[in-house]
């Protein structure tokens, strides 16, 4: 049985086009259980790791971890969910038929991928994540692909094998992200969270770091407790602990619903503190969740760069926020802080696959805060990382070489950070 099989066993598809593999998923797919879609996802993954095995690919991942110490590192990750991602590629034949073109593997998670980057770019890196079964084959896979470079983790051991992603591409185009919910995390597990994560900061604070930006995202494919609230009691037990001396970068992924958005975002504070990355729909659901736009006012198809810069104001103020840095797509990006709006317009690139891009603009901004660089670079350096990662195929995150040619471009087209100065 090949991959193609799998889709058509599990999905009911007769014709294997484009249109009839973009309604499966959409229908067939997304009615089945979250025990069906994660024993497809399995299998998918499983047929993939061995075909990339039988071709030696897997030699490319990553074997070593890194010996590195938390002092001198100053960012620290924190990833409650990270999928395999599985990328299979399809181009359509002149009769319309689906043909497989190629098929990647990548070590997927929002701040894994950021983890990934920081490695890549030989800056160390500080990563509390949750991990599968110790052992099981799309585990082991999946943490060989970042167990090594600048990454200094702690992994969480989970009673199963790792979730898997599965992204299919269709000439060039991608459908829908397949992926199961996960059960909502345990007390033990969101207590044994918090208690890696603070002592990774006494770490690096005891390695003389004045200030730690800590990376991670308010939702993921887990299922919310209201009761445990993963995202808001971790930074609430920072910010018990270190105050100011901890800075948060929040990103927002499959967020539930306002609650989820709202509890990290009502958290107190006593002088603007953290950023928050959401993408423009994101960006809305905010908005709307807080009450700072009624529903369908906005919309991310008819959106302005005006629009955003007016409502990141209000959402900055009304949570006391450092900065709201919104990722605008092809647009580039925007940093709304107290003082000033820092622009970056987007760079015109052959993008091949966005997944990973946002968490690549991440890892960028928070590459150059950790090397003393100004807001404005930082903005700059996350739009290049973001445009480096969108124009590599799979789940692939940006590299040197790849950055070059990004900043190459950027040049060309005269693409710098442009500042806005508030006035009082």
């Amino acid at each position: 049985m090949d991959i193609k099989d799998i889709f058509i066993k599990n999905l009911g598809i007769s014709r294997f086009t484009g249109p009839s593999l973009r309604e499966a998923i959409a229908s067939a797919y997304g009615q089945l259980p979250d025990k069906e879609k994660k024993r497809i996802n399995l299998e998918i993954a499983r047929y993939a790791i061995k075909a990339a095995k039988d071709a030696g690919e897997l030699k490319k991942h990553r074997d070593t971890v890194h010996p590195g110490s938390l002092p001198g590192t100053n960012v620290l990750a924190i990833n409650h969910a990270g999928p395999l991602d599985v990328t299979i590629e399809w181009e359509t034949s002149p009769d319309g038929i689906l043909g497989l073109s190629a098929c990647h593997i990548h070590s997927g998670g929002d701040q894994i991928n950021v983890s990934r980057v920081f490695s890549d770019f030989g800056e160390n890196i500080a990563l509390v994540a949750l991990s599968g079964k110790q052992g099981a084959e799309i585990a082991d896979v999946w943490e060989k692909g970042f167990l090594s470079g600048g990454a200094i983790t702690e992994l969480i051991r989970a009673a199963e094998d790792q979730q898997v992603a599965v992204i299919n591409m269709v000439d060039g185009s991608p459908l829908p992200v397949m992926f199961e919910w996960a059960e909502k995390l345990s007390a033990g597990t969101v207590q044994e969270i918090e208690r890696k994560t603070l002592a990774m900061l006494e770490g690096m604070f005891g390695g003389g770091a004045d200030t730690v930006w800590m990376v991670l995202s308010a939702g993921g494919p887990i299922k919310y407790s209201k009761d445990l609230a993963y995202y808001a009691s971790l930074v609430k037990r920072v910010k018990e602990r270190y105050h100011a001396r901890v800075e948060f970068l929040i990103d927002f992924k499959h967020v539930s619903g306002p609650e989820e958005a709202l509890s990290v975002l009502e958290i107190p504070r006593e002088r603007p503190q953290d950023i928050i990355k959401p993408n423009v729909e994101e960006f809305i659901q905010i908005l709307v969740s807080g009450g700072i736009a009624e529903p369908g006012a906005l919309s991310e198809n008819t959106i302005t760069e005006e629009d955003v810069r007016a409502y990141a104001l209000k959402l900055r103020e009304k949570y006391n926020l450092l900065g709201v840095l919104v990722s605008m797509g092809k647009d580039g990006l925007m940093l709304a802080m107290k003082d000033r709006i820092i622009r970056g317009k987007g760079i015109r690139i052959k993008p091949l696959c966005h997944t990973a891009a946002g968490d690549s603009l991440k890892a960028g901004f928070l590459y150059a805060l950790s090397r003393g660089k100004s807001f404005e670079e930082a903005v700059h350096t996350g739009n290049l990382f973001g445009a480096g990662t969108a124009s590599l195929p799979g789940t692939q995150t940006v590299t040197p070489r790849k950055l070059k040619e990004i900043e190459d471009l950027a040049r060309e087209q005269s693409i710098a950070p442009v500042v806005e100065y508030i006035k009082d």
